[in-house]
């Protein structure tokens, strides 16, 4: 779907009388990114559909998850803790990190702190994420980094999941929505729990979608 066809369509929503008119444009944008990255040959429509393969059009429904009251990550933060104590270090370090592809998993916050780990000690090694490690002060130990990291887990998904109750009306897909700007936040942790354990829903497919990192990520559900 081209840029153009969207522009269209959200001029048609804004001059229409119906309401809830940001909602609207605002899930009609968030389709047409979700459906480019799943699928390059889904098709979508101005009324919410989309089609995937062989499938007949159908709609999705998409929610937000805001986090912006949240507080940082203690499982990232615990993470960076067990560093110093870890290596004996005698001094503050400040890790520049590159941006995060992807959002962090309990796999891959395990990559990143290993990759730390060999930088303080000066491995030669390939870093995949940390782009420069600076000795800050000598007056106490510990590790500080660029990356503000919030917890996205179980219980924010059930809880929107159960505001947003299926009917005969909703969607056949739910897409949950991360938006790091909206929730503050550089990535998010997301939780093993909810890659594990299936979530009670009418939804015939239920997904976390990161907005800006253009990440979908497939949920286990249980009808």
């Amino acid at each position: 779907m081209d840029a153009g066809t969207i522009e269209q369509w959200i001029t048609e929503i804004e001059n229409d009388a119906a309401y809830r008119k940001d909602k609207r444009i605002e899930d009609l944008i968030n389709l047409w990114k979700f459906a480019s990255i799943y699928n390059s040959d889904a098709e979508i429509t101005k009324d919410g559909q989309m089609t995937a393969g062989h499938e007949d059009a159908f709609k999705v429904d998409f929610m937000d998850i805001c986090l912006k009251e949240a507080p940082k990550s203690d499982t990232f933060e615990n993470v960076c803790g067990e560093i110093a104590p870890a290596l004996n270090l005698m001094a503050d370090y400040y890790i520049l990190l590159n941006e995060q592809q992807n959002n962090l998993t309990p796999q891959s916050l395990t990559n990143l702190h290993r990759e730390m780990l060999d930088a303080i000690q000066g491995k030669l090694v390939l870093y995949k994420h940390v782009k420069q490690i600076t000795k800050v002060a000598a007056s106490s130990a510990g590790i500080h980094t660029n990356l503000k990291v919030k917890d996205c887990g179980r219980e924010h998904i059930s809880a929107l999941l159960k505001q947003k109750k299926y009917t005969r009306s909703s969607g056949k897909w739910m897409v949950l929505v991360l938006d790091r700007l909206v929730s503050q936040c550089d990535a998010f942790y997301l939780d093993d729990t909810i890659f594990r354990l299936p979530f009670k829903t009418g939804y015939q497919k239920l997904f976390l979608f990161d907005f800006y990192k253009g990440e979908i990520i497939e949920l286990p559900v249980a009808r």
